[in-house]
């Protein structure tokens, strides 16, 4: 391994071994080769004592005590510093504050003597009166250090009539200004007076029309000023001076004057109006000036600090902190030189304590005065004793740790070869791979292997090189998978000819290291060929148990079709004749019987479809708000002949806290609700049949509530009560039994009320009759529910043209009669061939199809008629046929047919059919009475019983008179569509065509809002003639 790179030289590792040193790192021992010598190299561990050196504990004390010198050599400084920087900062606060207050009281000093003089300047008395402005002038400058003059243009004193010894420069320049007549004040600095010091003067010069110019001046002294400057602040060796525009003193806080009036700075230093300048003083000293502007007078105040006054207070911190530092050095060296003394004479007894527990020798305590070295010699003289016991301990388990690993290898033996054995005696074949799937390992089960390569697998060789080429790509996938750490199974077969084809169950996981890395692969094989051979079989009986289910579904549909065909028949002409008016009693009677009969065959057919898509899974349940309620009123009516008939009492109880919309399938519960019922009234020979329901809680959203049928007939024994819900067994069953019924009923709701998420049970006693317990929770619907009015669907003022394709006669003429007492016109054909051609030539308003006819088919048919370039592809097409198996209906669906009426028909079904697919009333008037059409065959009564027809006029009378008086309060809303829509039907029954127009166009009038006055205006016109006609009946019959 290459360490190392220099010119002509290399470091090649050679050796690794214990470092000489026992340091506990690992000697690495390399050589350096450079041309034929050879050298070792040192021990490169980190804490090697090659490479560590060692110290004093003084060392380490003295470097301590300079650590902790040294923040403070460094922070007292700073201190310093900044106590020097304070109270810099302090004095030039000082120096301008005393700048301010000075000029501050000088321009009000010649602010005031200004104004006195502009006083003298604007007095009258000037020019006019002048012993009186004499007068006035001393009284004005009274208390005044100071002396007026009124100068003329001759330089005279007017006051005193003297030539005033003013300097010449300055007499000159007043002269000037004079005969210039400007009246500005001036303020100058003269020169020295004999016998007057220096003298500020104050001119001004004044110009009247009444006179000649005159100046007046106003000669202050110098010391005035001076004693203004003076102030506590500017204590020496501060002071503060007052200076004109061009540089020249005028007054300073000092006594001397020597150097009033001479010019002591430059102008050009003073741009501003305040600022600092570095420049000697007036005593020609090096220091700090601050000067600043008067606002009034324009002169300077200057306030000048010496620069050793600054310079003092850092001489004392320097001082200070000489002191200190000193201070901490002398008492820092002898604390330090005392604790390294104690420290060092701690570490010699602790070593040699230590010394000796290397030796083995039993230790002394003995104290040093340092806790921690006190506590350290304490350990390790408790260490020592401890030290001496576990060594003889240690001798002690040295024997019994020998005769343990005895044993231990003993059993590792017995285990190995009971490994051995298993992997012999295992039926499983178990092979050891490498992470790069070469076999390392192998049972002798091996050589047992079916196959071209059994027994010749060799260690070394590619596991995946010995499977068949089928089975070679799923054994690839696994040792990949394995070597991603992923265990994996998969099914492969073995053997040369067919009759020796062997089934493998292959599983592959992978042995990880302590490092989580894969490092060996895991191969186990199962002959699972009488398992293959099974699971085969079961396939095989599975498919023909399908195929069978299949037959069965088949079967059942093709009974369906073939019992509900002739029962179309039979259902069919009943209803004709039972709406034949003219029949006698007894052939009433008769016909009754048919329908029973019919009814009762189409119910026990009804029961085996249900079962047959029960155990297809085929049952769907629509789930819809109804009221349940409504449905219990409904069936209660429907079972109320059958318990008068057998003079029983039936009851009712709902519970008060029944909601009033429920979430469910309405059909399939009434349909069990009708089964118990009718179980039992039919095995109740006396007393009474009960309905209880009753609500156990409604909370979040749903209701669980319990309905129970009870009755005191025959009763059921304890040991027949398990056949009371299997399919087509009963509780008697012998040859005697006084009951029908082919027992799917109670089977078919069981698994109808379990498909809901509720049970049925029974309680019951032989001869103390039963009582059938129905358990369900449905969702509350939040939608209030709007419960329609059930009209008769049937009338004969419809103009469909109706295409009918029926290969069966007798079904043909039944739709034909059903239809034309309709009203509508039809045409009939008995094949699908035919119907494509039918539909070409006629405009048909709607086309009943069936589905089995010879030839093409009804689903064939459709298929070809929606794929016409004809009008015609539009024609509404219903399927017409025994066929009711749900897929049987989709496959109408896909075929294209527009909805499916089942077999057996009713006239009140084809009714349904005709007003939603093809709904169109006639157009001629109403013009006989309904009396006069009652009385004739062809009359659109023709069909109903005389109780059914005045009921219906009695309903249709109340609904237009509460429709009226809904329309007065309302006018035409959409509320009313629905009542509208509900009157159709019934017109149509009546024969009240126009009825039915004007309901019809006052639903579109509401819906739409297109002309909705007139559709209310017709209505109220047909309304009050219909309940004319209808009184009109009432009192005729």
């Amino acid at each position: 391994m290459l360490t190392r790179t220099e010119p002509g030289a290399f470091y090649q590792e050679s050796s690794k071994g214990r470092c000489p040193e026992n340091c506990g790192c690992q000697m690495l021992y390399q050589e350096r080769r450079r041309g034929f010598r050879f050298h070792k190299a040192i021990c490169i561990g980190k804490f090697c004592p090659e490479r560590t050196r060692s110290f004093h504990v003084s060392f380490y004390l003295g470097i301590f005590a300079l650590v902790l010198i040294f923040p403070l050599i460094v922070i007292i400084p700073s201190m310093a510093y900044r106590y020097v920087d304070a109270e810099r900062t302090k004095v030039e606060l000082i120096s301008t504050e005393a700048a301010f207050h000075m000029g501050l009281a000088v321009d009000r000093e010649i602010a005031m003597l200004s104004s006195r003089l502009e006083l003298l300047a604007a007095a009258r008395t000037l020019y006019e009166d002048f012993s009186r402005f004499r007068l006035q002038a001393l009284d004005t400058i009274a208390g005044l250090q100071s002396v007026l003059y009124i100068i003329d243009s001759d330089g005279r004193d007017l006051l005193t009539g003297n030539n005033p010894r003013f300097p010449k420069s300055y007499s000159v320049s007043l002269k000037r200004r004079i005969k210039l007549g400007t009246s500005h004040q001036t303020f100058d600095l003269l020169l020295e007076r004999p016998g007057h010091g220096h003298q500020i003067a104050i001119s001004m010069i004044v110009s009247r029309p009444e006179g000649e110019p005159r100046a007046l001046v106003l000669m202050l002294p110098q010391q005035h000023l001076a004693s203004l400057l003076r102030s506590p602040e500017l204590a020496p060796p501060r002071s503060g001076s007052l200076i004109d525009q061009s540089g020249a003193l005028i007054a300073q806080t000092t006594q001397n004057e020597s150097y009033v009036g001479r010019q002591i700075l430059m102008p050009s230093a003073m741009i501003n109006d305040h600022g600092l300048i570095e420049a000697a003083d007036s005593g020609e000293l090096r220091a700090q000036q601050y000067y600043r502007r008067l606002p009034f007078s324009g002169w300077f105040i200057l306030v000048s600090i010496p620069h050793f006054a600054l310079q003092s207070s850092l001489h004392q911190s320097l001082w200070f902190l000489t002191a200190v530092t000193a201070s901490l050095l002398l008492m820092a060296g002898p604390c330090a030189y005392l604790t390294a003394h104690r420290m060092k004479s701690a570490a010699q007894i602790t070593m040699e304590a230590a010394r000796a527990l290397k030796r083995g020798e039993l230790v002394e305590y003995r104290r040093t005065g340092v806790i921690e070295a006190d506590t350290l010699g304490r350990t390790i003289a408790d260490a020592s004793v401890r030290l001496y016991k576990q060594a003889e301990e240690l001798r002690n388990s040295n024997s019994e740790l020998e005769r343990r690993v005895l044993d231990r290898t003993r059993e590792l033996a017995e285990n190995h070869a009971l490994t051995q054995s298993i992997l012999s005696a295992t039926p499983d074949t178990v092979k050891v791979l490498d992470s790069f799937g070469r076999v390392i390992f192998t049972n002798d089960r091996c050589a047992h292997m079916p196959g071209a390569t059994a027994g010749i697998i060799i260690e070394g060789q590619l596991w995946t090189d010995s499977w068949p080429d089928e089975s070679g790509p799923g054994a690839r996938q696994a040792v990949v998978l394995a070597q991603q750490g992923k265990s994996s199974r998969f099914t492969a077969w073995r053997g040369k000819a067919k009759s020796e084809l062997r089934w493998l169950d292959v599983l592959l996981t992978p042995m990880f290291d302590d490092q989580g890395r894969v490092q060996r692969i895991l191969a186990i094989s199962r002959d699972i060929t009488a398992q293959h051979r099974q699971d085969e079989e079961l396939r095989i009986a599975k498919e023909r148990a399908e195929a069978g289910s299949i037959a069965k579904a088949e079967f059942l549909a093709n009974m369906s079709h073939e019992l509900r065909t002739p029962l179309n028949g039979i259902l069919g002409y009943a209803d004709l004749l039972a709406s034949d008016r003219k029949l006698m009693p007894t052939q009433r009677q008769r016909v009754d019987h048919i329908q029973h009969a019919a009814s009762a065959l189409l119910s026990i057919v009804n029961d085996i479809l249900d079962l047959t898509k029960i155990e297809s899974g085929d049952m769907r349940l629509n789930l819809r708000p109804f009221s349940f309620s409504k449905l219990l009123d409904d069936a209660v009516s429907i079972i109320l002949p059958m318990a008068t008939a057998k003079d029983l009492s039936l009851k009712i109880a709902i519970d008060k806290r029944l909601p009033k919309s429920l979430v469910g399938d309405p059909d399939r519960l009434q349909q069990i609700v009708l089964n118990l019922l009718g179980n039992a009234i039919k095995f109740t020979d006396a007393g009474s049949v009960q309905l209880m329901v009753e609500v156990a809680a409604v909370t979040s959203g749903r209701c669980r509530l319990s309905v129970d049928v009870c009755d005191t007939g025959i009763g059921i024994p304890s040991e027949r009560q398990h056949l009371l819900f299997k399919r087509f067994s009963q509780v008697d069953s012998s040859s005697e039994r006084r009951f029908g019924g082919t027992g799917l009923g109670l089977a078919i709701s069981q698994s109808l009320i379990k498909q809901m998420g509720g049970r049925i049970d029974v309680r019951s006693e032989a001869g103390a009759g039963s009582t059938f317990l129905l358990s369900l929770e449905l969702p509350v619907s939040e939608d209030e529910l709007e419960l329609p009015t059930e009209n008769a669907l049937s009338c004969n003022v419809f103009e469909a043209h109706v295409l009918v394709v029926e290969d069966v006669s007798l079904n043909r003429e039944l739709l034909s009669e059903l239809l034309t007492a309709l009203g509508c016109q039809v045409d009939l054909v008995n094949s699908g061939e035919a119907a494509v051609l039918a539909v070409q030539k006629v405009a048909y308003d709607l086309v009943l199809m069936d589905e089995h006819m010879p030839g093409m088919s009804g689903t064939a048919t459709t298929q070809v008629i929606r794929a016409l370039d004809h009008p015609a592809r539009e024609v509404p097409i219903v399927a017409c046929s025994a066929d009711v198996f749900s897929h049987q209906v989709r496959r109408f669906e896909l075929a294209g047919m527009n909805g499916h009426v089942g077999k057996p028909l009713s006239q009140a079904a084809l009714a349904k059919v005709l007003i939603r697919h093809a709904f169109r009333l006639r157009t001629s008037h109403f013009s006989s009475s309904i009396t006069h059409a009652a009385a004739h065959n062809t009359s659109t009564q023709s069909w109903l019983s005389n109780d059914r027809v005045r009921a219906a006029q009695v309903e249709l009378h109340q609904s237009l008179t509460n429709l009226a008086i809904s329309i007065r309060e309302l006018g035409a809303s959409e509320a009313l569509a629905e009542q509208a829509h509900s009157l159709i039907s019934t017109a149509c029954i009546l024969d009240l065509p126009d009825l039915s127009r004007a309901c019809r166009n006052f639903e579109l009038a509401c819906r739409t809002g297109v002309r909705k006055q007139p559709a209310v205006q017709e209505l109220h016109v047909v309304i009050e003639t219909t309940l004319k006609l209808l009184d009109k009946l009432k009192l005729d019959i």
